[in-house]
């Protein structure tokens, strides 16, 4: 009878760890996202013109949910094992500490060289997933506890980058839109040109990216995303003062006169959907 009693204490135990694990990386991601929201801006702006806006949105959202994922596993980690064994294995939550730092930094350093996020993401993910309770059990034997706690907190992290990957692949974009103007009051000494970019005006002003008014304008739209030379459409745009602003309060993307086979186009570039 003891036997059993102590089997299901301890039962009830592993329970309770993989219930804080899951219920705890849940509750502290959700405060993180909302805290940490500040972060896709700046990750938005370093990663540009390297990626592209859609390539850095992408890299911006997932950069966010990685690090409060992360950050949230190792709450309820400290936490069980501070009840269990009054934090005896500090070395061991320190080198998973180690581990979780190194993510985003790997992250950003691949994003960096313009390779694709959201592949990049799920194996740094995977890696750490299966790789944080190795080294808990052997390099640290801890078999209780804080392993448990891990366990439980995985499907916590695999839903918050389910939620991420709806997030980027929900029907957001970048549009680059030339308005005609009249000729009159525009100076040729302000005028720009994409003619050193000839297959971004070639695709930005085809015929089937553009429609003309009654009064004979034309107004051309070319949506970034999906772009096969979208980071030459964000570079051509940067040379003439224009860029496109981040989807979340990015600000004024500015605009600018371009002259296109004899007519004038004010050009500029905008966020659309969610």
């Amino acid at each position: 009878m003891t036997d059993t009693s102590a089997i299901i204490r301890r039962i009830g135990r592993g329970v309770a760890d993989v219930l804080l694990g899951l219920v705890g990386t849940l509750a502290v991601a959700l405060v993180l996202l909302n805290v940490t929201t500040g972060l896709q801006r700046p990750v938005y702006d370093a990663l540009y013109l390297r990626l592209g806006p859609s390539g850095a949105t992408e890299a911006a959202i997932l950069l966010q949910f990685l690090v409060s994922g992360l950050a949230a596993v190792l709450v309820p980690l400290v936490v069980a094992d501070y009840v269990h064994t009054g934090l005896a294995n500090r070395d061991a939550l320190v080198a998973v500490l180690l581990v979780f730092l190194g993510v985003p930094v790997a992250f950003t350093a691949v994003a960096l060289a313009g390779f694709p996020s959201t592949p990049i993401a799920l194996l740094l993910l995977v890696l750490v997933l299966l790789g944080a309770p190795v080294l808990l059990w052997l390099r640290f034997d801890v078999r209780s506890g804080a392993l448990p706690t891990f366990v439980g907190s995985v499907p916590a992290v695999v839903l918050l980058m389910l939620l991420a990957a709806v997030g980027i692949g929900w029907g957001w974009g970048y549009v680059v839109t030339a308005q005609e103007v009249p000729a009159s009051p525009v100076d040729d000494a302000t005028v720009g040109s994409l003619s050193d970019r000839p297959v971004v005006a070639s695709a930005l002003f085809s015929s089937g990216n553009c429609e003309t008014d009654a009064e004979g304008f034309r107004e051309c739209h070319l949506s970034l995303r999906g772009f096969e030379h979208e980071r030459d459409a964000v570079r051509a745009l940067s040379e003439l003062g224009v860029r496109c602003p981040y989807q979340r309060n990015g600000g004024d993307g500015g605009t600018a006169i371009v002259q296109h086979e004899g007519r004038y186009y004010r050009v500029g570039c905008s966020p659309h959907g969610d």
